[in-house]
Formats: C-alpha cells, sequence, structure tokens
C-alpha cells in the first residue's frame, strides 16, 4: 500500500528530535511492507525567504495537493499537521476518493487545543488514533469519526539502549523536561506543577539524581539525551497537565524502552498495560522516594524489573503491531495480536 504520511519530520532541529513518533510510525509502516512517502508540512511551508511557516501556508497546502496527484496513495496519515487545511483536506477526498485519511495525536487533551483540533478534522478524517484512554475524548468522536487508544509507541532502532545491563551507575534517577520542543531552552519563570516532586527528590540526600529542565539546568536532546540516561538506574515517567486515563507523554518510551526503572503514578491507571514487576507504580510523593531509596539499595531486583518492562513493551507496544493496528481499524480488518485495552470511541 501507498502511505503519505504527512507530519513534522523536524528537520528544522537539525536531528536533535529524532526520538519523534513521526519516525516511529514511519518504521513501524516500512516493515510491515508499505510504501512511505514523508511530507513534513512545516518544513516545506518554512521555504521561504523569511523562514515562515505562516508565510509558506499556502504553498505547503498546494504542494501537498501535487504530491497527492502524483503519488495517489491509497492512504494518508496525518500528525499533528496543522499547517494543512481543511479545504485541501476536502479537495483530496473529491479528487482521490479510494484514499482514506486517518490522524494521530500525542498531545494532552486539555494543551495545545487538542480536542478542538481533532473536533475540526472530523468531516474530513475516518479514524483518528491518540495515546490517551481518557472519556473526555468521546467529545471530539464527530461526524462519523471514530478515535482510537493507542499506546506510545516503541522502536528497538530508536529506543536502542538495554541499560539495565549497566555494570555501574554514577546517578540514581533521570528524569528530564523542557518547555516545548520547539525552543529547546527554558522559559524564564515558567513552571507547570512538577517542581514538586523534583524539589522533594533533590533534597534528599539519599537520593542522587540527574534531572534537567529543573533548577535552572537546561532540558537536554539528541545523542546528549541518550548518554545521559545511560548514567542512571532508574527514570521518573512524569508528565504535565491534569491527569488523563492512560496518558503519558512519549518519554515513557525513552524511559521503558531504553531500559530504565521506570516510576509511574497510579492515578494515571497504567497497571492496565503494566504490572508490578515491569514497572514501579507509586501513590505519592512520600512513597516514590522511599521506593527509589528501596531499589538503590537493591540493584538486582531493580534491573530485573526494569529488563521486564522493556521486554513487554518492546513486544507489545512495538511500532509493527501499533501501526498493525491502525491500520486494520482503518480499513475495518480482523485485528490479531492486540496487547492494550480496546478504547474506541
Amino acid at each position: 500500500m501507498k502511505i503519505l504520511h504527512v507530519s513534522n519530520f523536524v528537520q528544522k532541529h537539525n536531528g536533535r528530535l529524532y526520538w519523534n513518533m513521526a519516525f516511529k510510525i514511519n518504521n513501524g509502516l516500512t516493515r510491515l511492507g508499505h510504501n512511505v512517502l514523508s511530507f513534513s508540512d512545516r518544513d516545506i511551508a518554512r521555504e521561504n525567504f523569511l523562514k515562515s511557516s505562516r508565510l509558506g501556508s499556502n504553498d505547503a497546502n498546494k504542494k501537498l495537493l501535487l504530491t497527492c496527484s502524483n503519488y495517489k496513495p491509497d492512504l494518508i496519515i496525518l500528525g499533528h499537521a496543522d499547517i494543512i487545511l481543511n479545504s485541501t483536506l476536502e479537495k483530496i477526498s473529491v479528487d482521490h476518493p479510494d484514499c482514506k485519511i486517518i490522524m494521530w495525536n500525542v498531545d494532552h487533551l486539555l494543551m495545545n487545543n487538542t480536542l478542538n483540533k481533532i473536533q475540526n478534522r472530523s468531516k474530513y478524517v475516518s479514524n483518528t488514533f491518540i495515546t490517551t484512554g481518557d472519556k473526555m475524548i468521546s467529545k471530539s468522536a464527530l461526524n462519523g469519526m471514530q478515535i482510537h487508544f493507542i499506546p506510545n509507541i516503541f522502536d528497538k532502532s530508536i529506543d536502542d539502549l538495554t541499560i539495565f545491563n549497566n555494570k555501574k551507575f554514577q546517578y540514581d534517577i533521570f528524569f528530564a523536561m523542557s518547555h516545548g520542543v520547539g525552543s529547546g531552552v527554558l522559559k524564564k519563570g515558567k513552571t507547570d506543577g512538577r517542581e514538586k516532586i523534583l524539589s522533594d527528590i533533590s533534597k534528599n540526600n539519599r537520593i542522587n539524581e540527574n534531572f534537567y529542565g529543573f533548577n535552572n539546568i537546561e532540558p537536554i536532546w539528541g545523542n546528549d539525551f541518550k548518554v545521559q540516561i545511560n548514567k542512571s538506574m532508574m527514570g521518573l515517567n512524569l508528565s504535565s497537565g491534569k491527569c488523563m486515563h492512560l496518558y503519558s507523554s512519549d518519554r515513557i518510551s525513552s524511559y521503558i524502552g531504553n531500559g530504565l526503572l521506570t516510576f509511574i503514578d497510579s492515578k494515571y491507571n497504567f497497571h492496565e498495560l503494566y504490572n508490578d514487576k515491569e514497572v514501579v507504580f507509586y501513590k505519592d510523593n512520600e512513597e516514590l522516594i522511599e521506593k527509589i531509596i528501596y531499589f538503590k539499595s537493591n540493584p538486582e531486583i531493580a534491573k530485573n524489573i526494569s529488563k521486564n518492562g522493556w521486554i513487554v513493551s518492546h513486544d507489545k507496544y512495538d511500532t509493527i503491531k501499533v501501526c498493525n493496528f491502525m491500520i486494520n481499524k482503518t480499513f475495518k480488518n480482523i485485528i490479531q495480536n492486540h496487547y492494550w485495552t480496546d478504547i474506541t470511541y
């Protein structure tokens, strides 16, 4: 099948976001045997003398129409392709009536105008796949569009470390956050609520933390990120925003997928995907700190759990299985080897 993947392939950032979900989806689709053509809407829109995506929006939409005419895709996948107008999707639907259009989204439902963006596409998109299972998403299942939960994707070619095999660690626990992948730097005075738990860990003299994007330490990107996570045995999967059912940022893939013993707040209900032999759940800051100290003192137990989490994630939530799920849901095929809660609205 010929698939046109329209997303932000982040050429602007010169490789520092090479773990982007768009690349993992491309890998999964290719490994399934599909012919995948990438269309980086934001980069194409910046192809003007001011490097302005707003100024180049019309040109990007025209180029997408021309690309469809030349390539004649069987399926178009949109991934946060905000540059592309609904009028363009409408024309594609008329000119290529046999081509299906679907969409994926990894944003928190209450951030970045996510709910409205999904609703706005509902006339032109048959299926949306999103990395949250919260029932709030049902509000966007309009005009016959179906919305499906998918787990964050793991890809052994990107999440390629096996940290649980390390003999020594410079630090106990790793965490990295930013104030947005676009700028890649801290914004003065900005907080998002995660600072309290990070501060409590930092103040504990029994824990040797390696935190970024906190306490005036700038975020890290690209290969520097991989270098630093490899120095810790444990990682904290801490997402910003209101708690939502089965929501996590894609750091969960980077942490578990590279072999960190990963701590997850119980209220996110990830026990539906993992058990306590694969990740570590905690209920509050006090319990989290107690468990960090416990596993620091019991590294073999910690490594065994992190290895189990790594194995199950690269098996059940691998990009091939997730992409196969997306394809089969779109074309209403029977789905086999499906390992996560089927949440569909």
